[in-house]
């Protein structure tokens, strides 16, 4: 048996996992909270942490795959708005800390690795995966290999346009992003500025109820985010479409709709290969994905 090292970084936690390389179960894990968002002090935070594991498992080897919810560029983090950081070297400063090499991905990089190795995309060559939670996020994977693209940020599904001109103000700084309308913090704030209670996991029960201004903006929103998977499916033609997070796991409408989307929108050929799955790993996907790159 070999293990391995997976970090999942978010906006106020820090997840580790020691994970069995061989099919992708987590062996160990430990999680830490912070209030202070600067880089020393996630550092400290990360390396606690993964010190701690080390100790109680020293057979670990290798490479310590990190996952963060952020635009990066090798050891650097170009843009993580939910730190509000903007070209900090979080890798270098990690590795020497810990001793270990140090291997940044993007986090739907890691959840989509995490379910093609050893979940609901396990065994497909290509597979699409999208994230719906605090953000909108995708990955691809093609002829079993993540695409990375040319400056390395390829499947940053969630700022894909879904306005021609202006649109709403997204974390990323631009205007019109899916994001900004799916995303579910930035759906929420859409949604109290239109007068709704509650977050973005509630918009589906107002529009049950026969709520019609949640209705506009589900509409909006889903029907954007559908589309634009739909139109994913015809460009990439996946053997698997993953779908998860937080705000899809919660809400069966949407993946109702994105699946009917993608069956009428999507061109025949690839509408016909795909298989539109849910994701199995829950919040785990990272964590694996992430420990199975290092």
């Amino acid at each position: 048996m070999t293990l391995c090292l997976g970090v999942d970084i978010g906006g106020s936690t820090a997840r580790v996992a020691v994970v069995e390389r061989e099919t992708g179960r987590i062996v160990d894990s430990a999680k830490q909270s912070w209030t202070d968002r600067g880089l020393d002090a996630v550092v400290r935070g990360a390396a606690s942490l993964i010190d701690g594991l080390v100790k109680v498992h020293p057979q670990v080897s290798g490479t310590v795959g990190v996952g963060f919810a952020a635009m990066l560029r090798g050891p650097v983090v170009v843009n993580a708005p939910n730190l509000g950081w903007r070209e900090l070297d979080f890798g270098t400063p990690l590795s020497a800390a810990i001793g270990r090499p140090v291997r940044l991905v993007n986090d739907l990089s890691a959840a989509a690795w995490g379910e093609y190795a050893a979940g609901a995309a396990k065994g497909a060559t290509d597979s699409l995966t999208v994230f719906v939670g605090t953000g909108v996020g995708s990955a691809i994977i093609s002829n079993r290999a993540l695409v990375a693209g040319a400056s390395q940020v390829a499947g940053e599904f969630g700022h894909v346009k879904v306005s021609l001109e202006g649109g709403r103000r997204c974390g990323c700084g631009q205007h019109g992003c899916l994001e900004a309308y799916m995303g579910g913090a930035k759906l929420a704030e859409w949604m109290q500025e239109e007068g709704l209670a509650g977050g973005a996991v509630d918009l589906e029960p107002l529009v049950t109820s026969g709520d019609a201004t949640a209705k506009r903006l589900y509409d909006f929103a889903v029907g954007h985010l559908a589309l634009a998977i739909a139109n994913q499916v015809t460009v990439l033609n996946p053997g698997v479409l993953v779908l998860g997070g937080g705000v899809l796991r919660r809400c069966p409408g949407m993946v109702e709709r994105i699946r009917a989307t993608v069956a009428q929108r999507a061109t025949v050929a690839s509408g016909a290969a795909v298989r539109v799955v849910l994701a199995t790993l829950g919040d785990d996907s990272g964590l694996v994905g992430a420990a199975l790159l290092s």
